[in-house]
């Protein structure tokens, strides 16, 4: 009798890696838990499809005939050619029957123990992997046998040469599953260590990363605030009324620019009213040269956003947009809804991309940490251009998924 066996279906050792708020130092993976898989996915290349019964069958059917056909080509060592197309047919019939068993015996298995197995000790899992394998060869032999109707095939089945046959299959395709199953949850473990540890690292460089933006509030807020009461001091002769305006405006940009940033969510509204109350500052300073509008959808006022994400934006457009220029120009900030997007634009019409122009200290690195920034807290769901704004000036545009306040 040819001697071929299928190796098919078997369950899952899957993970949980969602991960608290605060993620401990030394993680510990979940247990597993008992889902679909197919031993073909140890292969990255069948890894590309998405889990599902009908991929499953489909890919046990191309082990099953892989198998089939490595046991076939064994007769042809024996010098049996002319009898090839007999042992295709037999191999491929007799694996299809043995694989298709044990592949079903896993599905039901699932089924109906699968969420005990979830916390069974590691040796019970061993035995259900050794167990539901045995059992298939000796159903599989069975049906493969009434479907190709050879003589006296079945009371070979039942003798003791043939169950001692069939005996030895059953344990070595049971040891070739229990490896794969081995294999396949040492990987899983280790895939959810480094989800853990993945994780572990960018929770730690974004409060890193929220530390050193409280650190440079710390230390640029005080020399902008010597600067305007030093503005304010020079205007209160000759212009009270500016003097007093001005002192006006840095009370409410210090009232929602300090509240904001001590919190990790504030609002787009409390942004922008920051936003306008640093623009009406430099406004006074800067006299006519300075111009800006302020336009946003009140629908979007209230939507969450992490503090001070604008204000580098403005302030490189004042810095190196407008303040180069002698005639200054105007800046002028948009907010508004696409679809699932919150779009964010800041135009200037301030000297613009010079490539003849000596870069200013400092230049460029606001916006380098705010790239880091959107990074930590939006991955690659955050998006930030910067480009020519024609007749003159740049246009900034940022891009966020807009969020709900639940």
């Amino acid at each position: 009798m040819p001697a071929c066996a299928g190796l098919p279906y078997a369950a899952r050792p899957a993970f949980h890696t969602d991960l608290p708020e605060q993620v401990e130092m030394n993680p510990t993976p979940a247990p597993p838990t008992i889902d679909r898989w197919h031993p073909l996915e140890l292969f990255p290349w069948f890894r590309q499809w998405p889990n599902s019964p009908l991929r499953n069958l489909l890919y046990t059917f191309i082990w099953n005939m892989g198998l089939g056909s490595v046991m076939a080509m064994v007769s042809l060592l024996s010098g049996r050619v002319d009898k090839l197309a007999v042992f295709l047919w037999q191999s491929f019939v007799l694996t299809n029957t043995i694989g298709y068993s044990i592949h079903l015996l896993f599905d039901l298995g699932r089924w109906l123990v699968g969420a005990w197995l979830q916390s069974a000790p590691r040796w019970v899992r061993k035995s259900y992997h050794i167990g539901i394998p045995i059992l298939g060869v000796f159903i599989g032999y069975g049906l493969g046998f009434s479907i190709l109707d050879l003589q006296g095939a079945l009371r070979w089945l039942f003798s003791a040469t043939g169950a001692l046959s069939v005996a030895v299959l059953s344990v070595l395709t049971a040891g070739v599953l229990l490896g794969v199953f081995i294999l396949h949850e040492r990987q899983s473990r280790a895939d959810a260590a480094l989800a853990a540890a993945r994780q572990q690292a960018s929770d730690a460089d974004r409060r890193a990363l929220e530390a050193q933006l409280r650190m440079l509030q710390a230390q640029i807020e005080p020399h902008f605030l010597y600067n305007t009461l030093a503005n304010a001091v020079g205007l209160i002769g000759p212009s009270p009324d500016k003097a007093r305006l001005l002192l006006e405006h840095l009370i409410a940009y210090l009232r929602t620019s300090l509240d904001s940033s001590r919190a990790a969510r504030t609002e787009l509204g409390i942004e922008l009213e920051s936003l306008r109350a640093y623009l009406g500052l430099m406004a006074i300073r800067m006299g006519p040269r300075l111009t800006y509008r302020i336009e946003c959808d009140p629908a979007l006022q209230q939507v969450p956003l992490p503090p001070m994400l604008l204000q580098p934006l403005v302030e490189n457009a004042i810095q190196h947009g407008l303040e180069p220029c002698v005639e200054g120009g105007e800046i002028r900030i948009e907010a508004r809804r696409e679809g699932p997007t919150l779009h964010i634009v800041v135009y200037d019409t301030g000297r613009g991309f010079d490539p003849l122009a000596k870069p200013r200290a400092g230049g460029g690195v606001g916006l380098a940490n705010l790239r880091d920034r959107l990074n930590s807290l939006y991955g690659g769901a955050a998006l930030l251009t910067i480009a020519d704004h024609p007749p003159r000036g740049v246009k900034v545009s940022l891009r966020l998924p807009l969020e709900t306040d639940n």
